[in-house]
Order: structure tokens, then sequence, then C-alpha cells
């Protein structure tokens, strides 16, 4: 089953893909003897396969709206994001950039078709990036708090995580 995640925020967020490093090249260049109409046509690579992952955040579709339930906060967006560890460091680098100093972000993840269902709050955690504390327990490293993030954070479903700063 496909498991959707959805990030809240006091105030908009900007809207796009965030952190893939592609580079775009001639086909010549990839099949330099391959005889095709289209030899100058541009196409995508990546130097290496953790380049390929990605965020996307996208305005909240009507299809999902039931969602607005399980957040406080006024402005929800649909979040692409893999479970791959350079992606959830692409999370929390965007939500870095993107928190204002004094305010929260939600995130929240569940199965589709469970939008309009309650979440779990035993799973409820929060993260914060002013005093790098994951959860009451775990402190985070100030040098390399968002690459640990990617190592250990991982989405629950019907999972609620406020993330501050």
């Amino acid at each position: 089953m496909t498991v959707h995640h959805y990030i809240g925020s006091p105030y908009e967020l900007p809207t796009g893909s965030f952190g893939t490093k592609e580079t775009l090249v001639p086909l010549s260049e990839v099949f330099p003897f391959h005889h095709n109409q289209n030899k100058d046509k541009l196409i995508t690579i990546y130097k290496k396969e953790e380049d390929a992952y990605d965020i996307s955040v996208n305005r909240l579709t009507d299809g999902y709206s039931d969602i607005k339930h399980a957040f406080t906060l006024p402005y929800i967006y649909e979040l692409s994001c893999d479970a791959h560890s350079k992606s959830i460091r692409e999370l929390f680098t965007y939500i870095e950039e993107q928190l204002m100093e004094g305010c929260h972000i939600e995130l929240y993840s569940c199965l589709d078709g469970d939008e309009a269902e309650e979440k779990d709050s035993s799973l409820d955690t929060s993260i914060n990036l002013k005093t790098l504390y994951f959860g009451k327990h775990y402190k985070l490293d100030k040098k390399k708090y968002i690459y640990e993030l990617g190592e250990v954070f991982t989405f629950e479903d019907k999972q609620f995580v406020v993330v501050m700063k």
C-alpha cells in the first residue's frame, strides 16, 4: 500500500523539487555511437545514485483534504520523500532553511485512504532544531545533525512529528 507524507506550516512554503543533483547532457555524449536523429537532445544523468534522491513539496490536492484534521497549522502540503537517508537529509535541510525562529512545522504520514482516520498519539514525537533534541532523549550533534537525522529518522504510519526552531 502507498504511504503518503504531509507537511504543515504556519505560512506558505516554496513548492517544487529540492535536493536533486542532476546534469543535462546531449544524448550523443552518453551514446556516442548511437545513430539517432535526436543526438543533440538533452537528457538527465546523475553522477552517482544518491544524486537522484530529493524531496517534492506540492499543494494539497482536493482528494486528500481529509488530512487537514491531523494538523494544527493552516498550510498543508503533500510531501514526496523516499525512505532513503539522502531524501531524509534533504527534507531536514528544506525544513531548516524554511523554518523561522520560534515557529514549528508539522509532519504526518498515513496509508492511502486513511487520511480521515485519527493519528496514533503514542507515536507523536518532536525534533527541536534549536536545542538539537530528537524526542526527549536523543541529543543530535551540532555539526552533523542533518546527517544524523537522515540516518535515524523514519516515517511511521499515523505518526505526527513537530519540528521546531
